[in-house]
């Protein structure tokens, strides 16, 4: 006794800890039960009591029915539940084996025979599965589906993947990846904008996820593609639920031990000749029991992972006769001489013809080697192949092995207090860390180590009042927290001093950028990467909010309303830090769109160490962004007749801008402000740019606006946001229903996520904010009519220094004087889908349920507006003659507090960088502004089957066409004119999944009799799961196009399309593109593959059993190959030779469908009691 109630102390305070102290939003992950109870001449039956039992916990919850004879159960835990149904002069009424899923709604009508109570009549058939009373577009997989189902990466989000509408968008796949969650597009637009829920509490911090749960303590997952139900929200449309396992009145748990060895599987990727050396060694279990038999309930998992795992490093690496500076054997892929050209010798005349001397005998002099360069290059190491063709492409390929350790435990706590209130808590975390080895033969610091640490934590709790039979109150709170963290070998105490001694030039922004290890920098040598990442992350955010709710059944009329909050905030560093870049077109016999095919060489352009403008350093503090989300909701579930069922709602949602408790964050430019001291003193501009767009085009305004305490926000936030929600379902008959529904999803600001149009970021969003003037972004000076204005050696001279970053000691000049800036419109407009769906939905015989659906998503978009681009029309006529040297009109202008960019210390600058109309600024970039459409149609074809009977199965059909307003070419970018194109996405997807149990052993038909048949036959089963998908359709850069098929009969890994119908735009000239963005009939290599597991299963005793596996993923050791090369300038334009997925773009993402290796096997053992 005195244990039961120690054991209630420690669960009470530790479930209201986990409610009152932390909180967080909620949508329901729990289900409903319902029904309409009459007698057999179909008259209505009032005050009927029903009851409603837990079969695995033993709770009961009763109602009674209202005058037309309605009954519901609300927030109803998933899991196996018996109805009884009593009335005074009527026999009872029972239905057994009643299963309630994640979100579903189930229909239980009894009907009552005349007689006393003890005559009863009980029904043990599974009910009918159609959910009559809800217009929701979901798809349920149930704790027998996720159990069976293989999954190589153990991501319970990953099971995602067998919805007919969800694509993989990221290759990353294990559960401790925090973008793999949501990095699955649901169809318009969700891609990294689901709202990703673990019983009922949100795990998602802008893009990324902090807690995922182990697979064995999962019971079932939802994945909505569109929710009717107004208490849906905070995504694009989308929704990836999973409810966990709870403690039931007996003791049931799971043990494992999982294992691959490299001598069990094919080879990694024979592509790249990866060699096969996976060595995984993974265990854990669950238990869950009561602590109070129908009372108080726990359930615990744990999971720990030793993985190796093999990756490969392929890149192209100097010969020896390169590293010495002779490219004389150096070839282009048509078998000719790649000739190198001395940059320093670029001449051009009035008319912009540009010419270069080739070094001589193609040999570059020691003499003109530059010293750090030189130094560095001596630290390559000889190539292990000759390519992959005759230019020496990929000559050096090298497998790896990467070790990592992972661990990840949960517990749950559920108490049922007494009838009314019933509450639970639960804490979660996991931790990971890896760090790569060397790849290179001579242990070379040209390659640096790379390694990460992740870790998360989650905290929750949920309490449920039953205030009376027909109202029922929900509160829920949460606590959440990601670590994701880049780890690698720094230089130590010298730092850069090791490359450039008594050269402290970088030190201004190192000293700018406390808590970010020197590592080397990298280096970008034609395209390949050397040297450090040059780009560091470490990110720790967190997440914490609370929401009420409240439900009443009131006649015919099921009425919800409900308030919650969201809150996100914590240090975010994520971005470049120092990339020095030496591209071929340096070397190539023009800069002016150079023929780097065939000419030029980036490891030339190394030894001379020159760089043009690409090169950057970027310095500055980590920023820590806070956003605030409110949202509240009403919904009415009306049900009009015993047919028909209307879902109608209003949600409203409110959301801060972005903003940080120091206020260093910025609304941008006011770009018509004037600047007095420029209106004052105008810059004077060269006749030669006046000539070419007027008198009157310049404009001498510009003042950069900072938050502050009475502005905090990036943005003003608007106040409305509505969602309107509504929908029918249809009850054709018994067994048949037709759904409508319609909802509007606005899409937080949270989860916005741009491509960067300038250098220096990985994405625009809410991890990685704009942060300018606290962080500062520089370049090297750009090339002066094809010259390089400095080398590797001291890349930031006296002619362009490394300037120091002031903050908000800038003022309004922030920016001024060449720096690109980028902002989000201060009337900020959220973007928003419309989404329709219509569902004709039948359970067959055999309990398979077949359905119907067509869905469609109509959008308005974010995109990004250039405010600072000059009209390509212009370079079109002049061609060359606009990149001639001209004196600058901003050197040594006005002074370094007004005009504090690195423009002002130049002499001279091109033409072309003064034809903009802002020419004191770089460019200027709006993010984030509403008003591109975007649609998106799908038919979806679907056959499921519950477990019964040994065996179930999903086959599920989807057809795919959308479309985007876009930006197709520069004048349109300089118009800021969109127009539609088509997706490049996959049209076609299949996923077929199952299990059968093989009939042979006790209880089957073969077999059955015998023990010894049966302990060597009995107990097996097979389970797979398959993915088809087309290949996506190919995309093309600028190029010329002779308007000839591109498709060829008979497409291979060396020529998979028509090459002759493209070719490269002539050197030296330049045109507006023209040719098409894709060919809907050109599609890449379609992607297929099949995992398979064998099990069996042996009873030691009557609760306890031995299950042995074996799982194969891609059994059958398919090649799948990525999308072939469509770079026209690249030798190897048109192949497709690497092992890979189809790549199509989803937003800011390309489409990776995950496991792609060789044939991985996978043997274990499971304990199950």
């Amino acid at each position: 006794m005195r244990l039961h109630r120690s054991a209630i102390r420690i669960a009470t305070a530790f479930l209201l800890i986990s409610i009152l102290c932390f909180s967080a939003f909620a949508q329901s992950y729990r289900g409903r039960v319902q029904g309409v109870v009459t007698d057999q001449t179909q008259a209505v039956i009032a005050g009927a009591s029903v009851t409603l039992l837990n079969v695995a916990t033993g709770v009961k919850a009763t109602r009674k029915t209202s005058d037309t004879g309605l009954y519901l159960f609300d927030l109803v835990d998933p899991g196996t539940y018996t109805i009884s149904v009593e009335a005074a002069g009527f026999g009872k009424y029972s239905q057994e084996n009643i299963t309630v899923q994640m979100r579903g709604d189930v229909t239980i009508d009894a009907s009552l025979k005349p007689g006393a109570v003890q005559e009863s009549i009980t029904v043990s058939e599974t009910p009918v599965a159609v959910q009559f009373n809800s217009s929701n577009k979901d798809f349920t997989l149930d704790s027998k589906l996720t159990a069976d189902i293989p999954r190589i990466d153990r991501n319970p989000f990953k099971l995602t993947l067998l919805a007919p509408s969800a694509v993989n968008t990221r290759g990353e796949m294990a559960p401790y990846h925090s973008w793999a969650a949501n990095s699955v597009d649901l169809g318009g637009g969700t891609n990294l904008k689901n709202d990703l829920q673990v019983d009922g509490s949100p795990i998602g911090m802008g893009q990324k996820n902090s807690y995922p749960p182990n697979t064995d303590a999962v019971q079932e997952v939802v994945v909505s593609q569109n929710s009717v139900d107004a208490e849906s929200g905070h995504s694009a449309g989308g929704l990836i639920s999973m409810t966990l396992k709870s403690g039931t009145n007996e003791y049931h748990g799971t043990g494992f031990y999982l294992g691959r060895y490299p001598w069990l599987n094919a080879e990694a990727d024979r592509t790249r000749f990866t060699k096969n050396a996976t060595r995984q060694h993974m265990l854990g279990g669950t238990l869950g029991n009561a602590i109070i038999k129908n009372k108080l309930f726990n359930f615990f998992s744990l999971e720990y992972w030793k993985v190796g795992y093999p990756s490969s490093y392929t890149t192209t690496v100097p010969t020896a006769l390169e590293r010495g500076g002779d490219f004389s054997k150096s070839l282009n892929i048509d078998g000719g001489l790649r000739t190198v050209f001395d940059p320093y010798t670029t001449v051009q005349n009035a008319a912009g013809v540009v010419t270069r001397t080739p070094f001589a005998g193609n040999v570059i002099p020691k003499s003109r080697f530059d010293p750090l360069a030189s130094s560095l290059m001596g630290n390559f190491w000889d190539a292990n192949s000759g390519g992959d063709n005759i230019t020496g492409v990929n000559n050096f390929k090298a497998g790896y092995v990467e070790n990592y350790t992972y661990y990840n435990f949960s517990d749950r706590v559920d108490y049922n207090i007494n009838d009314k209130w019933k509450v639970y808590g639960r804490f979660g975390r996991y931790h990971t860390d890896d760090l790569s080895p060397n790849a290179t033969p001579n242990q070379s610091q040209l390659y640096t180590p790379t390694g990460t640490l992740r870790a998360a934590h989650q905290l929750s709790g949920d309490a449920i009042w039953t205030a009376t039979p027909t109202t029922v109150v929900n509160f829920h709170g949460d606590w959440h927290k990601v670590i994701d963290a880049y780890v690698s070998t720094s230089m130590g105490s010298e730092g850069w001093g090791k490359l450039w001694p008594g050269n402290s030039w970088y030190k201004t922004y190192m000293d700018a950028s406390p808590g970010v290890p020197v590592y080397f920098p990298g280096l970008n040598i034609g395209g390949n990467g050397f040297g450090g990442r040059g780009f560091y992350w470490d990110q720790r955010p967190e997440g914490m909010a609370y929401s009420a709710k409240i439900a009443q059944q009131r006649g015919s009329h099921y009425l919800k309303a409900g308030v919650e909050t969201r809150r996100g905030y914590g240090v975010s560093f994520v971005g470049n830090t120092s990339n020095f870049y030496f591209p071929a077109n340096v070397t190539a016999e023009t800069y002016n769109n150079p023929d780097t095919k065939h000419y030029g060489n980036g490891f030339a352009t190394f030894l001379l160490g020159s760089l043009d403008g690409s090169s950057q350093m970027i310095g500055g503090p980590a920023p820590d962004p806070h956003v605030q989300f409110w949202g509240m909701y009403f919904q009415d579930d009306w049900k009009v007749s015993r047919r028909l069922t209307l879902n109608l709602g209003l949600r409203n949602e409110y959301e801060s801008a972005w903003s940080d408790p120091n206020h260093f964050m910025s609304q941008g430019l006011d770009m018509s402000a004037p600047v007095p001291e420029m209106v004052a003193s105008p810059a004077a501009m060269p006749a030669s740019a006046l000539a070419l767009v007027g008198n009157n085009y310049y404009q001498n305004k510009g003042q950069w606006l900072w938050t502050s305490s009475d502005h905090p926000g990036m943005w003003d936030a608007p106040k409305l946001a509505l969602a309107p929600r509504a929908g029918a379902a249809f009850k054709i008959d018994d067994l048949t229903v037709l759904r409508v529904g319609y909802a509007r999803y606005v899409i937080p600001t949270e989860m916005n996520l741009s491509q960067a149009p300038v250098s220096g970021f990985e994405t625009v969003s809410f991890l990685e904010p704009p942060y300018f003037g606290v962080k500062g972004y520089q370049n090297t000076a750009g090339l002066l009519q094809g010259i390089p204005q400095q080398t590797i050696s001291d890349p930031y001279p006296a002619s362009n220094p490394l300037l120091p970053i002031n903050g908000k000691a800038y003022g309004t000049n922030l920016g001024r004087g060449g720096t690109s800036l980028l902002w989000y419109p201060r009337k900020f407009e959220k973007a928003y889908n419309d989404r329709f769906n219509v569902n004709f939905q039948r359970q067959m015989p055999g309990q398979v349920m077949v359905s119907a659906t067509y869905f469609l998503n109509l959008g308005n978009q974010h995109y990004t507006k250039a405010l600072n681009n000059w009209d390509p029309r212009i370079q079109v006529a002049q061609q060359g003659a606009i990149n001639v040297n001209v004196d600058n009109p901003f050197y040594n202008y006005l002074t370094p507090t007004l005009f504090p960019g690195s423009l002002r210390n130049q002499k001279t600058v091109t033409l072309s960088s003064l034809l903009a109309p802002y020419p004191q600024y770089g460019g200027l970039y709006e993010v984030g502004t509403r008003g591109a459409a975007e649609r998106y149609h799908s038919l979806e074809l679907k056959a499921q089957k519950a477990y019964s009977h040994g065996y179930h199965f999903l086959f599920a059909y989807v057809f795919i066409r959308e479309k985007t307003e876009q930006l197709f070419n520069e004048l349109d970018t300089f118009t800021n004119s969109l127009t539609y194109q088509n997706s490049n996405q996959p049209r076609h997807r299949v996923t077929m999944a199952g299990s059968y149990d093989l009939p042979f052993g006790k209880g089957k038909p073969f077999l059955g009799e015998s023990k010894i048949g049966n302990y060597i036959a009995g107990g097996w089963k097979l389970t797979g799961i398959s993915t088809y998908s087309t290949g996506a359709i190919l995309r093309f850069g600028k190029m010329n196009y002779n308007g000839t098929d591109p498709t060829i009969s008979n497409p291979g890994m060396n020529k998979w399309f028509n090459t002759s119908a493209f070719s490269a735009i002539p050197s030296g000239t330049y045109v507006i593109r023209a040719n098409p963005l894709q060919f809907d009939n050109l599609t890449g290599p379609a992607y297929y593959m099949l995992d398979a597991t064998l099990t069996k299963d042996v009873n030691i005793t009557e609760r306890v059993r031995v299950q042995l596996k074996m799982a194969a993923y891609n059994a059958i050791n398919r090649l799948n190959l990525g999308n072939p090369n469509t770079d026209v300038t690249s030798s190897q334009f048109g192949q497709a030779l690497y092992q890979g997925t189809p790549a199509a773009q989803f937003g800011p993402q390309t489409q990776e469908l995950g496991n792609v290796s060789g044939r991985q096997v996978e043997v274990g053992l499971k304990i199950i009691f």
